[in-house]
């Protein structure tokens, strides 16, 4: 017989039985989902199980037959590449980056890629440069010619793919921020072996915060088509990817992100899709110099690109099932388009 415990005390009154552990910081929906015999800590005192001698997994590990049945291993000390590109956010800049550098889990580089800043951001990126603590941590690319937001985050994974050894992306736009110092912290917590961890995240302006979200969907249509308030933002600083698993984003067009999270989701193992569910990060609506505040002539030049993007996807997509449903959304796309009436799509 196999004995759960939430107290190790316990353990040498449990005579002629095994014990496995009951998990303390995991969600129990989360143990749930997995199929696995777990045990939340704080809901039970003792659960009887009639389990063979196999490894239970989740995000820690431990075999029931370890002498040492009361010390787990600890949880993977992973690194990450944080990419953030940035053009002429002075105001921001500072919030942003303190936010990443201020976090109490500290395996990570970040790498800012400045898109032809004409303000004081250079200048901003390299004073934190010049201090001797984070000389190494922080990366300062410019690029040449004007790439956008698109082009700068691949100029980002491309130099971390080729100069640092690490696990997972993360991203932030230079107007937002972290919402806490312990973010990085509860994402390495919480990301096990996953592909893709999305984490939550609010919208904040002058007059306060106006949307929370947890990005929760129930299948994998709502998950790779990310519709927003009913499903997850298809952001790229909502998703934590593993390296391999890393896509490059569309260029020459201010709406990135789209086809990027198509393109995501089509090659990752939806089981292998993790949350967090807490807000992480803030994405700030207070900025009115943001490029994508105004639907100018530049904005739908971009949704039109958008749409050749879309198209173009079309034919490499691996899950067919989704192929109507992206030629519904271009087609309504092309709609607003028509009609001086579009929208983020």
């Amino acid at each position: 017989m196999i004995v759960a415990i939430n107290d190790v005390k316990d353990a040498p009154k449990l005579k002629n039985h095994e014990i496995i552990y009951a998990f303390n910081d995991e969600p129990l929906e989360y143990l749930l989902k997995t199929g696995l015999h777990c045990v939340k800590y704080d809901r039970i005192e003792k659960v009887h199980l009639n389990l063979t001698d196999y490894e239970i997994s989740c995000k820690k590990k431990a075999k029931i037959t370890d002498k040492d049945l009361f010390e787990l291993p600890k949880v993977k000390q992973n690194k990450y590449v944080i990419i953030i590109p940035n053009y002429n956010n002075e105001k921001w800049l500072n919030k942003c980056i303190d936010s990443v550098l201020n976090q109490t889990y500290k395996n990570f580089e970040l790498i800012i890629i400045d898109d032809m800043s004409t303000d004081s951001s250079v200048k901003t990126i390299q004073s934190y440069r010049n201090k001797e603590e984070y000389n190494n941590k922080i990366h300062l690319l410019q690029n040449k010619r004007k790439r956008y937001n698109g082009g700068s985050r691949n100029v980002g994974i491309d130099y971390a793919l080729d100069n640092i050894d690490f696990d997972y992306f993360c991203f932030l736009d230079s107007d937002d921020w972290w919402k806490d110092d312990y973010v990085l912290e509860d994402i390495n917590d919480e990301i096990a072996d996953n592909e893709m961890l999305i984490i939550g995240a609010e919208m904040l302006y002058e007059d306060g915060v106006k949307y929370k979200t947890f990005n929760d969907y129930k299948n994998y249509e709502e998950f790779f088509i990310s519709d927003g308030k009913k499903t997850i933002w298809c952001t790229a600083w909502c998703r934590v990817i593993k390296k391999d698993k890393i896509v490059h984003f569309c260029e020459d067009t201010l709406m990135e992100d789209r086809v990027w999270t198509y393109k995501e989701a089509d090659i990752i193992d939806f089981n292998k899709v993790g949350k967090l569910e807490r807000i992480c990060y803030v994405w700030n609506k207070m900025n009115k110099t943001s490029v994508t505040t105004e639907r100018n002539e530049h904005w739908n030049a971009s949704a039109w690109i958008h749409i050749g993007n879309c198209l173009s996807f079309l034919a490499d997509i691996k899950h067919k099932e989704m192929i109507p449903i992206i030629k519904r959304r271009i087609e309504i796309c092309k709609s607003k388009l028509n009609e001086g009436q579009y929208t983020q799509f």
